[in-house]
């Protein structure tokens, strides 16, 4: 058998490869999956175009292979070009309990231990772990239930969270020059680093004396519909596009999206210096603060975020446009 992978990649047949890739998944031959890997990824230093071929049987042996072949798959060369991060993958069909004796690296471990997390398994919540985020691994019962993505043979599935947000209102926006406010702008930047540097995503952002409607004003608007937000809907929100990629750019992962969430709310409590929050004390000081998602009634086209936040004890205001389009 080993003979024919060896041919099999030496004729550089993609679809072929590709064939035996599903074969050896139906088949559960996770050994044999793993030397087609290795041989297809070797075989690029002779000029064959098999790196893709190497790519999709990594990323099947992370999705679907036994905990110890899986967690060797998550630093493999190929890891890199993967639809998302296999500590996301891996998380999908794997427990933490069966995973973390094969995964030695200290930055790996703490990522699949918070994508573990995110799908509802309780993980001791030790320093060596949450060094690699900071924050607390296992959401709290106030957070809400991050929708994981879903990924299977060939690709991922992470929509849009479908959440019962209050009925819209229509503002009047108010002309408005914007502030600098360098740290809540760089939070939000950050949150959508993959659809703007990796596809085509913009952000605009505005940061203004008095309420929302000067923010809005301050990005272009002369009138908004908006609608309040509680601060897990905000959490859940800004998580889904922290953990995308948007169109084009390569995912990052729910527990990247859950940090960026974090880092956005407390940036906008300007409570950074204190980072990281207890979850207790994040809750207290999201709830200072008012929220709204808001729109222009357009409609909602490839992936979208729009978001204006109100600080009514220093009557100042933020709002940012996020768009990517396919």
């Amino acid at each position: 058998m080993h003979s024919d992978l060896d041919a099999l990649v030496d004729r550089a047949d993609l679809d072929e490869i590709i064939r035996r890739i599903d074969d050896l998944c139906s088949a559960r031959e996770w050994t044999l999956l793993a030397s087609l890997r290795d041989k297809a990824a070797l075989a690029v230093q002779t000029g064959r175009q098999t790196w893709p071929c190497a790519t999709l049987a990594n990323y099947r042996l992370a999705l679907h292979g036994p905990a110890d072949i899986a967690a060797g798959s998550l630093q493999h060369p190929t890891s890199t070009f993967s639809v998302g991060p296999l500590t996301e993958v891996i998380a999908q069909n794997h427990t933490w309990a069966e995973l973390e004796r094969h995964i030695q690296d200290a930055p790996v471990r703490g990522f699949v231990a918070y994508e573990r997390a995110l799908r509802g398994e309780g993980v001791p919540d030790d320093a060596a772990l949450r060094a690699v985020l900071e924050i607390p691994i296992n959401p709290a019962p106030w957070e809400p239930n991050y929708e994981p993505a879903i990924y299977d043979d060939n690709g991922v599935s992470a929509p849009t969270p479908q959440l019962n947000i209050a009925p819209t209102n229509e503002v009047e926006c108010s002309p408005a020059t914007t502030d600098a406010d360098p740290d809540i702008e760089s939070a939000v930047r950050s949150v959508f680093e993959a659809w703007t540097t990796q596809s085509n995503g913009r952000v605009s952002f505005a940061a203004t004396s008095g309420g929302i409607d000067s923010a809005l004003g301050a990005l272009g608007l002369s009138r908004a519909r908006v609608s309040p937000l509680e601060p897990s809907q905000v959490l859940a929100l800004v998580a889904w596009a922290g953990a995308s990629g948007g169109a084009h750019g390569r995912r990052r992962g729910g527990a990247q999206g859950r940090f960026g969430a974090w880092w956005l709310a407390t940036a906008m409590a300007d409570a950074l210096d204190e980072w990281p929050l207890t979850q207790g004390t994040l809750r207290a000081e999201m709830e200072e603060l008012q929220w709204f998602v808001w729109s222009t009634g357009e409609p909602a086209l490839g992936w979208q975020l729009q978001i204006a936040v109100w600080d009514p004890f220093n009557d100042m205001s933020w709002a940012f446009s996020a768009r990517d389009m396919s």
